[in-house]
């Protein structure tokens, strides 16, 4: 959710970004994701960024996608036009893409208009009325679309919660995700006792913390939790201000609590991989990312979290049955990108990948990424010849991303 993106400032890291993505912030790790891609870093760094760039890219495409599919079905044709154009901004993916641009190309049904009949015709008494459009409902209709907008990366029933809220609560939550946080809070405090539950205490707490008012903000979304142990999203707030303050125990606290008071354990245990990974304790995060996944968190953007930390850890085997999860794009086959990359690392299946990243090649033939990594994959069946050859043409390509570019200089000068 991009509510909370502002969250504490500073830089981007690898950590931000991948919390942003296990919180399914993919607005904000998109952000983090270009900042990364101009940072020196390892290979095995820059692989992760871009596997977390793409995931990112690739969930806010879609969920553009699914609203402009939604509006063209009640007739509103223009807005529809603007999320699908956002959307082919935002992808990343070879199939998305096309199934994106099909939709675009698609001329969307126009609803029929029934046509008077000819004895009511020159009837001024008979005939429809079409009254105007005030300015005022204009604006409150714009300001519902908003809403909706924004509402498409909640969860479902939390979603139906906010949309019942009133007028005055709904422009504190506008002026928040707008980030007119001055604006918002005092609109928050404006707001009567009777609208004090535990969304306005999630709402209040998560912008007090972005505006760095962490004993404040702990406090609000303690109260949001005391009014709804449930509202996992205040959970995860809650978590944030911790890690904020190092109070990385009362943050694994919360979390087992969440648990023995019947929460989500595929929730609570993906956040606490991440929490683990934030302290270095790869082996603790590993045994959680194992739980979550036994307790059914399928989230392709968790699944890469997973199989990463899982590597880390020379868990070899394991991470490749994870990574066999993230379902295939394209065409090029059974194999999805991230795992061919991962048999690429362990030099396995090297007739098969190469089919994978030369389809990847033909997908997204602007992204030389894919031509380094069938350089790399015909160097590993020792085609040398070809191989170096591949290399030195995609070296000098300026569209590579530094840390390839960087990556490919390397296994250059090895090869020399």
């Amino acid at each position: 959710m991009g509510l909370l993106g502002k969250l504490f400032g500073g830089g981007a890291s690898i950590e931000k970004l991948r919390k942003a993505i296990v919180q399914q912030r993919y607005a904000d790790a998109s952000i983090f994701a270009a900042e990364l891609a101009g940072q020196s870093l390892s290979v095995t760094a820059a692989d992760e960024v871009e596997t977390l760039r793409i995931t990112a890219g690739d969930e806010l495409a879609r969920l553009n996608l699914e609203e402009a599919q939604g509006l063209q079905s009640s007739g509103n044709f223009d807005l529809a036009d603007e999320h699908l154009q956002l959307a082919l901004e935002q992808v990343c993916s070879a199939e998305l893409r096309r199934e994106i641009e099909q939709v675009i190309a698609a001329k969307p049904l126009e609803p029929e208009i029934a046509a008077p009949e000819k004895n009511l015709a020159n009837c001024s008494s008979c005939a429809p009325k079409v009254r105007p459009i005030e300015p005022e409902e204009a604006i409150i209709s714009d300001v519902g679309s908003q809403i909706e907008l924004i509402l498409t990366s909640y969860p479902p029933a939390m979603a139906a919660r906010y949309t019942a809220k009133n007028e005055d609560f709904k422009t504190a939550f506008l002026a928040t995700h707008a980030g007119r946080d001055e604006q918002a809070l005092l609109l928050w405090q404006q707001l009567d006792e009777t609208d004090h539950d535990d969304l306005y205490w999630f709402e209040l707490g998560s912008l007090l913390g972005r505006k760095g008012d962490l004993v404040n903000a702990r406090s609000a979304l303690e109260t949001a939790l005391q009014q709804n142990p449930q509202l996992l999203l205040a959970v995860e707030s809650l978590v944030t201000v911790f890690i904020a303050n190092d109070e990385y125990q009362l943050a694994q606290e919360l979390l087992h609590q969440t648990l023995e008071q019947g929460g989500n354990p595929a929730f609570c245990h993906a956040q606490l991989t991440f929490l683990h990974l934030q302290q270095d304790n790869y082996p603790e995060s590993a045994e959680h990312a194992r739980q979550a996944l036994l307790a059914g968190n399928t989230e392709t953007q968790f699944i890469l979290l997973a199989a990463m930390v899982l590597e880390h850890i020379g868990a070899v085997d394991e991470t490749e049955r994870v990574l066999k999860m993230v379902p295939a794009t394209g065409c090029g086959g059974a194999t999805s990108l991230p795992l061919a990359e991962f048999w690429l690392r362990h030099n396995q299946h090297l007739g098969e990948i190469l089919d994978t990243f030369n389809a990847a090649c033909r997908e997204e033939p602007d992204n030389p990424r894919w031509q380094l990594r069938v350089a790399q994959t015909y160097l590993a069946r020792k085609w040398d010849k070809d191989g170096i050859k591949l290399l030195r043409k995609v070296v000098a390509d300026p569209r590579l991303e530094p840390e390839l570019a960087e990556e490919a200089t390397q296994l250059l000068t090895e090869l020399s």
